[in-house]
């Protein structure tokens, strides 16, 4: 093989490697697409259920079912930015929450008990906001938020014990899986009766938006 030849292979060679090593990197770089937004034939009235913790107008027309985690990091970032939009879109949309506690975190059930004990109590949010806040938190850290939010501890370490409280939180996570939920935070978006469920808050803040714009 000629000397010419043999250098021109060899650019060839070194082209084709360059070019697919910027492809692998063009592919690798791209940001995360969130998760496709569903319709859904699932009623506002199939996903909620009596006395769960909720916020903002009960009569707004846009409702937002939050099916979350408490000790999901994502679920957290979810809170933070649903409650800007509550305070954005105040008096017009109301949100419910639902337990859904993942089995890969250890804690996440703990955390939903006690949440819902200090429910019981009338202090679900605050105890929300502690737990988000230390998602690391063991179960003495766990009474400590409770006396710091004036809990009555004996009713509140008997609740979180309570067959009551548990079965809120088994029928939330039955309704969740009922509901096909794989991965959490997913919210269920309805405007009047018609519903969308939607995974990770990014994509809700767009739907919210499209939403109050008219889209």
């Amino acid at each position: 093989m000629k000397s010419e030849t043999r250098f021109l292979l060899i650019m060839l060679g070194l082209v084709l490697v360059l070019g697919a090593g910027l492809a692998a990197l063009n592919y690798y770089s791209r940001p995360p697409q969130p998760p496709p937004v569903k319709d859904t034939e699932v009623k506002l009235n199939d996903v909620l259920a009596p006395g769960r913790p909720e916020k903002g107008s009960p009569n707004a027309h846009v409702v937002i079912v939050e099916f979350s985690d408490l000790q999901c990091p994502s679920c957290r970032r979810g809170s933070e930015a649903v409650e800007q939009l509550l305070l954005k879109y105040e008096g017009k949309i109301r949100l419910v929450y639902r337990h859904y506690p993942l089995d890969i975190h250890e804690r996440a059930m703990m955390y939903a008990l006690a949440a819902e004990a200090a429910h019981r109590q009338g202090k679900f949010w605050e105890m929300q906001d502690l737990i988000f806040n230390e998602q690391d938190a063991n179960d003495k850290r766990i009474e400590e938020f409770a006396r710091s939010l004036g809990l009555n501890m004996e009713q509140f370490r008997k609740d979180m014990k309570s067959r009551e409280v548990m079965q809120v939180v088994a029928d939330d996570l039955s309704t969740g899986k009922r509901l096909g939920i794989t991965s959490t935070p997913t919210y269920f978006l309805f405007v009047g009766e018609k519903g969308r469920m939607i995974q990770g808050y990014t994509s809700l803040l767009t739907e919210v938006e499209k939403v109050m714009e008219g889209g």
